[in-house]
């Protein structure tokens, strides 16, 4: 029961995710009835869509329209396929149209009312990025040196929500005691969850806490302004951090795609 009701959360909270970045320039939302997606000038996999609904008489249909919608702008796409997607047979559909699951992520949650005690390393500072100005002197830790027209476009991305969701949105940034930025995340909350996104620290300070300690504190923050639960999607390598801080893996939400066709 606890896993079909936290991979539901999950689902919703990357849907509200998708949802508020629709004023974000250079990006484009569609909340339809049965899927929500987004065109967007940064990364490969924004270009995708979350919570499909589809009909069995209309999924092939829904999905070629989304799919020429995206060849036309010139991008490539991608659908998060979650436990309650429909049709049943959603993911041959995918198939038949020259998609291809990328990966089975595994969805992750966390029970706030049970905060895990994770020391920040020694030296370590956490706290609310200041200005994402600091990123064109410094790397990003998730994006990386902001040197090409996607990073620009995640940095602004980044900026623009923290200036319109103060209240929803909360960037975090681990500063060594140089004030060098060596690892970040993102936070949303929707509806008593915290959503991590974009988490990440740079190659060369990893296996040193620092990953732990942001993201536990981080979820403290998360309770202080009402969460009660936090979810995540996890890569392979965050995985066994995520666990060590106290997250349980709850489903898994297939990434499919397909690379634009020249």
């Amino acid at each position: 029961m606890l896993e079909s009701t936290a991979g539901g959360g999950i689902v919703r909270n990357l849907e509200a995710w998708y949802a508020a970045q629709a004023d974000v320039p250079g990006m484009e939302v569609h909340r339809d009835p049965d899927i929500t997606w987004m065109l967007s000038n940064g990364a490969a996999s924004a270009n995708s869509g979350v919570s499909l609904r589809f009909s069995s008489a209309n999924a092939g249909r829904r999905i070629d329209q989304i799919l020429k919608y995206y060849a036309e702008h010139g991008r490539a796409a991608g659908f998060w396929v979650d436990h309650e997607a429909t049709p049943a047979d959603i993911e041959e559909l995918l198939k038949q149209r020259g998609l291809r699951c990328r990966k089975r992520f595994p969805g992750m949650w966390y029970d706030l009312a049970r905060l895990s005690k994770i020391a920040i390393p020694q030296g370590i500072r956490i706290l609310q990025t200041p200005h994402h100005s600091i990123y064109l002197r410094y790397p990003h830790p998730y994006f990386g040196p902001i040197t090409t027209a996607i990073r620009r476009h995640e940095l602004n991305r980044l900026a623009h929500l923290a200036a319109q969701w103060p209240k929803r949105f909360f960037d975090f940034v681990a500063l060594a005691t140089d004030n060098r930025p060596v690892g970040a995340c993102s936070m949303f909350l929707d509806d008593a969850v915290a959503g991590f996104y974009d988490v990440g620290v740079l190659e060369h300070e990893r296996n040193q806490g620092i990953g732990g300690g942001m993201i536990a504190h981080a979820l403290r923050f998360a309770r202080e302004h009402g969460a009660t639960q936090a979810v995540l999607l996890a890569s392979g390598m965050g995985c066994g951090i995520y666990r060590r801080v106290g997250f349980r893996e709850v489903c898994q939400i297939a990434y499919w795609y397909r690379a634009l066709k020249r």
